[in-house]
């Protein structure tokens, strides 16, 4: 009687371990190659991983050897960059004449003192929209200037600005080139007053104004708290256009759908038509049913004007990794338009690295939602004095033998399968028990 117990109890757990065997069971399948030998190699994951991935944070990612062995490995996620923290202080600001300020500094309407401080020589109205005039910015001493922002006084102003940098106000240095706005429409104001200077160290910058000087009510500084390994991350993102557009079932309602659950923090909304400026939110969802949630708003805008056309920056935030991204735009100034707009996900690419046990061809398989993360850290990988590890790059796409193969079960079948099995398994017992009882009893009594 025991022994049958502990049979069917065998059974049983035996159901219930099976989830648990690594089967080489996934949507997609690729080679690992390995350009030279060694213990560990590492490759950073090409967006057909993301692709094929069930899960956003590449839990049912595996490695395999050549006898179908799993090996261990690390995944490591790309560190956020932090959404760039500034300070902005004024600057001092003087209005000279543009003709010769190059090479004659009498001529500029400053002096300059012992300390490098400019200071006005000619009292000049602030705001006074002068065509011939040019204007003198001292950003002080220290730091890197990241931006500047002029502050327009003119309710209506679009025109360019060209800006030069320079230390002794002898030689000069273009350092950009850029097109303020300020416009109303609707009750709601418009306004482009940045301009970036990607970190100009100079002392001093000289403004020109090509299509006419605007009003100016002040001018403003811009530094930012940010190592300048942030901005080279931030400039090798990846990106990738969304799979389906399509609009949706509200007016000014948008709905994108990624291929992949990348790790996004940064989006560029493509606007379908010219000469338009819209106010919109971008929220986003890790699936059909889930609700929504705000990642990121702004103003987005796309403007012809008489050096080319201009767009608005991409947005930041902090990493999301989900598929399914929708933007409301504001429709009260008429929204975007005929036409759809297109949005593409800048992200960054995890590492994988493995350790090359047992013999190849080494596989990499992704796409079961049934399985969950099985990465070790790479402390706990990396082991010995300054392991080497070498490169590894994504290879062919292998057949996955759907034919020949059944799919992992997911959780809800193994219960189902589990609860069957032990259904089965009481049932036997209460039967074989019910026989022994039976076969055991005295005549007459059965």
């Amino acid at each position: 009687m025991r022994k049958l117990i502990a049979a069917c109890l065998g059974i049983v757990m035996g159901v219930a371990c099976a989830g648990d065997v690594p089967l080489i069971s996934f949507s997609q399948r690729y080679a690992l190659d390995l350009n030279s030998r060694g213990a560990y190699f590492r490759l950073t994951l090409p967006h057909q991983v993301y692709a094929a991935s069930k899960r956003s944070d590449l839990g049912d990612l595996r490695v395999f050897n050549g006898a179908g062995e799993l090996v261990p490995f690390s995944l490591e996620q790309p560190k956020p960059v932090p959404v760039r923290q500034t300070l902005l202080k004024p600057a001092a600001w003087f209005l000279v004449p543009s003709e010769g300020a190059a090479s004659d500094k009498t001529r500029l309407g400053v002096s300059v003192g012992a300390d490098g401080t400019l200071r006005a020589e000619v009292a000049a109205t602030p705001g006074t929209k002068r065509d011939s005039d040019a204007v003198l910015v001292d950003l002080g001493k220290g730091g890197a200037a990241v931006a500047l922002w002029i502050r327009l006084r003119d309710e209506r102003y679009q025109g360019r600005i060209h800006v030069e940098a320079g230390d002794d106000l002898n030689e000069w240095q273009a350092v950009a080139d850029a097109t303020l706005l300020k416009v109303s429409a609707g009750g709601k104001q418009l306004t482009q007053e940045r301009v970036a200077l990607d970190g100009v160290k100079q002392r001093y910058l000289r403004l020109s104004w090509p299509d006419g000087m605007p009003g100016i009510a002040a001018v403003e500084v811009e530094s930012s708290t940010q190592e300048s390994a942030s901005d080279a991350a931030i400039k090798a993102l990846l990106w990738q256009e969304a799979a389906q557009v399509r609009a949706g079932a509200s007016s000014g309602e948008y709905l994108f759908e990624s291929d992949g659950a990348y790790p996004v923090e940064s989006l560029r909304i493509s606007l379908p038509q010219s000469n338009t400026i819209a106010s919109v939110t971008i929220q986003s969802r890790g699936d059909a049913k889930s609700p929504w949630h705000d990642v990121a708003s702004g103003t987005v805008f796309r403007l012809q004007g008489n050096n080319g056309e201009r767009v608005s920056s991409s947005l930041r935030f902090d990493t999301v990794s989900q598929r399914y991204w929708r933007m409301l735009v504001d429709m009260s100034n008429g929204g975007i338009g005929g036409g759809m707009p297109q949005l593409s996900l800048g992200w960054r690419p995890a590492v994988l690295t493995f350790v090359a046990r047992g013999s190849p061809p080494f596989t990499l398989g992704v796409g079961n939602a049934a399985l969950t993360s099985t990465a070790l850290s790479k402390d706990a990988l990396l082991v010995g004095e300054h392991p080497e590890i070498r490169d590894a790059s994504l290879g062919a796409l292998l057949s996955t033998g759907a034919d020949k193969q059944t799919d992992v079960p997911s959780d809800a079948t193994r219960r189902t399968v589990l609860w069957a099995s032990l259904i089965a398994a009481v049932a036997a017992l209460g039967m074989m028990a019910w026989r022994l009882v039976r076969s055991g009893a005295p005549d007459g009594k059965r």
